[in-house]
């Protein structure tokens, strides 16, 4: 298996292939024929969470397929809509659910919710992407996280728009070594904690993303040996199997260190 870093730069310089695969996969295919064949034919909330391929397929593409299952609690997030701060979707921190309801809008647009383009050609985007990241993840979890971080950054604009989201959390506690069990303290606490590694502010810098991607990147293979094994070219100049290491996870820990953050 490649580096972390080295899958993911794959990924992003061949973004129109990847998608064009993605696209072409049997099963996904099948599903997206379906789901855009239908899901402007559902008018109501009830007909939406009982049309198990339509429902999972809409959760999936906002990032709450582990959740597909919780349907009354859905329905709720849906019926109370987005326009009242005090409405489900508004109080949650995990701002999945208030994306979610402002996509499948029916407390605001009723029947005509499933015809915006939030729930037919955005979702079937966000489909593609999360299929990619979850397919991706199968091989090496630490590049579905970049994926996801490259994603969602620039979204996060408070230190608890992070701790509110796992994937992101992970992501930070690996980059900068932070315990797991750094997330049982008390909550100002782990507030302060993660403000002495990260700037918000720089979630929303390319360029910083790139570079705390770089880092994670590497603190992961370090972390993870396996998912570090070099390439088939690099191997010919590189220390025996046995050294656990590889070249590029080497040249990247040492830019790191060259470069700082």
């Amino acid at each position: 298996m490649i580096s972390t870093m080295t899958r993911y730069q794959m990924l992003q310089t061949n973004t129109a292939l990847t998608k064009t695969l993605t696209q072409n996969d049997a099963m996904v295919k099948r599903d997206t024929e379906y789901y855009l064949a239908n899901i402007s034919k559902v008018k109501t909330i009830d007909a939406f969470v009982n049309d198990y391929r339509l429902f999972s397929y809409a959760m999936k593409a906002y990032g709450l397929e582990d959740m597909t299952y919780a349907k009354a609690f859905i329905k709720k997030v849906l019926t109370e809509g987005i326009t009242d701060t005090k409405s489900m979707a508004n109080k949650m921190t995990d701002k999945r659910y208030m994306e979610f309801a402002k996509a499948f809008d029916f407390a605001a647009k009723g029947d005509k919710a499933t015809s915006e383009t939030s729930a037919t050609t955005e979702a079937v985007s966000k489909y593609y992407q999360q299929t990619l990241e979850k397919k991706e993840g199968e091989q090496n979890e630490g590049v579905r996280l970049a994926l996801y971080f490259k994603r969602k950054a620039s979204s996060v604009t408070t230190t608890m728009g992070l701790l509110a989201d796992k994937a992101l959390l992970k992501f930070v506690q690996t980059t900068f070594s932070i315990p797991t069990g750094a997330s049982k303290a008390d909550l100002d606490l782990q507030v302060r904690n993660l403000e002495k590694h990260l700037n918000i502010k720089d979630l929303q810098d390319p360029k910083k993303v790139d570079k705390l991607i770089q880092r994670f990147a590497a603190m992961y293979d370090m972390n993870n040996v396996s998912a570090a094994t070099a390439s088939p070219v690099l191997t010919l100049f590189s220390e025996p199997a046995e050294a656990g290491i590889s070249v590029d996870l080497m040249m990247s820990i040492t830019k790191l260190r060259l470069g700082g953050f």
